[in-house]
């Protein structure tokens, strides 16, 4: 476009950008059903071993059969949390969730799920720090998120390693924190632990039987809420990962 064209120069420009955001959103469409097919194939596989193992030798070793059992099962459950994630995403980015947004005390929140955690995990020292805060937002959906960092803190801390939830506020926003003393991310993989199906260690994640989904989905109900998560991580130091919201105004809901 000319440079005397300054009017149609203006809309070249602004049908240019909407295309290179086209563009971009396609390709990242290409990738997620790219990944979520290859997450997908890996248990699809190791069932079919297994069943053709039980086709084969099964039907009269009991060892086999038994291993078998315990793969298939495994495996059957780690694809149902698959796909789950996967179908919250989809909901999410098409704007079809049906959300029930309150007025709630996050730091009540928080001792809730600490609560229900200790109940199913006696292998780490638990503490909280939490000061009432009130925010508005799908009750569900938080405590979602929290659980996703709590699990994460769980999973990547030895036994014995101390968690602590802590929940503040200051400036108009709510800060709930999870810290842990665990295994630590490399500092090249902090920025894009957020992303879908990223994994800072391949191996370490395959162990735990993650795909890569929980914090994007934190991430996307963080923000669905005016709000984002900060990640501060060394690595066999521990990580700190904030999930920060608008506090609710008095009264309000």
């Amino acid at each position: 476009m000319g440079e005397t064209q300054s009017e149609l120069k203006s809309l070249a420009s602004a049908i240019n950008g909407m295309l290179d955001r086209i563009n971009e959103s396609y390709r990242s469409q290409v990738r997620f059903v790219s990944d979520a097919s290859h997450e997908l194939r890996t248990p699809i596989s190791v069932i079919q071993g297994y069943v053709n193992l039980l086709d084969r030798w099964g039907k009269n070793d009991e060892k086999t059969l038994q291993e078998s059992i315990d793969a298939i099962k495994d495996e059957t459950e780690n694809m149902k949390s698959l796909v789950e994630q996967l179908l919250f995403l989809a909901r999410g980015d098409n704007n079809t969730m049906a959300l029930q947004v309150e007025r709630f005390e996050l730091s009540a929140l928080a001792e809730e799920v600490l609560r229900e955690t200790q109940m199913i995990d006696g292998g780490h020292e638990y503490n909280s720090h939490a000061a009432p805060v009130f925010i508005n937002a799908d009750r569900s959906l938080v405590k979602q998120a929290t659980r996703i960092l709590i699990d994460n803190a769980m999973k990547y801390s030895p036994p014995g390693k101390r968690i602590i939830v802590s929940v503040s506020s200051a400036d108009g926003y709510a800060r709930l924190t999870v810290q842990d003393e665990g295994i630590g991310i490399k500092s090249e993989a902090v920025p894009r632990i957020l992303d879908r199906f990223y994994r800072a260690d391949e191996s370490r994640a395959k162990a735990t039987g993650g795909a890569g989904l929980g914090l994007s989905i934190a991430k996307w109900i963080t923000e669905r809420y005016g709000g984002h998560i900060e990640v501060l991580s060394r690595l066999d130091i521990g990580t700190r990962i904030s999930i920060v919201f608008p506090t609710a105004p008095e009264g309000l809901s």
